[in-house]
């Protein structure tokens, strides 16, 4: 809708796009970091992170892969960024997988991103049983944004290679472990699967029913993580929680799959949700009785539910032009 800032806001991403290898800060060449900062953040220096410098900091899986689908809409070519997911795949065995560097921080890197997810708030992917998944680790939302951007980019046989595994993993991974044990959870990736249509016919068709059960679809959004899984908790900040632009994804992917009902209740359960809580929040609770609830640690006002909750007003799914 604005092209002017999202060029501006690729041209920043790419003037500090990674140019070498380091094992610390997780830098690669083509590489679209997580975050920059003057200094690291008090989190990371108490985990052990360097405080002597400024905080850049690669750890991400999905950056580059989000950055690439924005530089296709707009007609920007990024060689570098191409070149990087495809050997990001390599490395992977046709998976995008993170983990820790030499330097301490986030664990586990896709947008569930955590550097403790047995922490109390709730963060990042726990094993049904309470354990922690192995690094490195593939979470199914960063498979299906690479699937995105590997189709943006007109690399179709990769893109076909991985859209015949995530067709294996649906309807209840949420991430695969180094040895190729899955991490089973159903929760809202299996939208981010059908918005980058990222599934075979009958593989869709599942995803799309097993998203539409009443333990992950409520009427104030999509749970990330259903609420029969044992590591659930409504309020848990990736295992539990509503996020508006979560379930934006999801929305455009129901709509895509054919269950405009379904995506409808979620249009509107997320707007319903935020003229409540007002101020835009990052996340928020649905008890299992379906009411509505703040969660004290939500950022306010968060600009991805901003621009979700445009999205959503407006009809756009981020697949059709606006």
């Amino acid at each position: 809708m604005r092209p002017d800032i999202a060029r501006a806001t690729l041209r920043g991403l790419a003037a500090r796009q990674g140019r070498r290898v380091h094992a610390g800060t997780l830098e690669e060449p083509g590489k679209i970091g997580h975050e920059f900062r003057d200094r690291a953040p008090e989190g990371f220096v108490q985990l052990g992170w360097p405080d002597d410098g400024p905080f850049d900091y690669y750890g991400t899986a999905d950056a580059t892969s989000w950055f690439l689908v924005v530089a296709a809409r707009l007609g920007v070519e990024a060689p570098e960024a191409a070149a990087w997911l495809e050997g990001a795949l390599d490395r992977g065995g046709g998976l995008i997988r993170s983990g820790p560097g030499e330097w301490p921080a986030l664990t586990q890197q896709g947008w569930r991103d955590t550097a403790d997810p047995t922490a109390s708030y709730g963060g990042g992917i726990l094993r049904p049983d309470g354990g922690v998944p192995a690094s490195p680790l593939a979470d199914i939302d960063s498979q299906a944004v690479a699937y995105a951007a590997l189709r943006a980019i007109g690399s179709h046989e990769r893109a076909d290679a991985l859209r015949a595994t995530l067709s294996t993993l649906v309807p209840d991974v949420m991430a695969v472990e180094p040895d190729g044990s899955p991490v089973r959870g159903p929760g809202s990736q299996l939208g981010w699967l059908l918005w980058a249509d990222a599934l075979e016919p009958a593989a869709r068709d599942a995803a799309a029913e097993r998203l539409c059960a009443p333990d992950v679809l409520t009427g104030h959004g999509l749970r990330t993580l259903s609420s029969e899984s044992p590591v659930f908790a409504p309020d848990a900040y990736h295992r539990g929680a509503v996020w508006p632009f979560d379930s934006w994804l999801g929305w455009g992917g129901l709509r895509r799959a054919g269950r405009a009902d379904e995506a409808e209740r979620i249009r509107t359960g997320v707007l319903d949700a935020l003229d409540r809580l007002g101020r835009a929040p990052e996340l928020y609770s649905v008890s299992r009785d379906g009411a509505v609830e703040p969660v004290a640690l939500s950022n306010r006002v968060q600009a991805w539910t901003v621009g979700a909750r445009w999205a959503l007003q407006n009809g756009w799914d981020g697949i059709s032009r606006p």
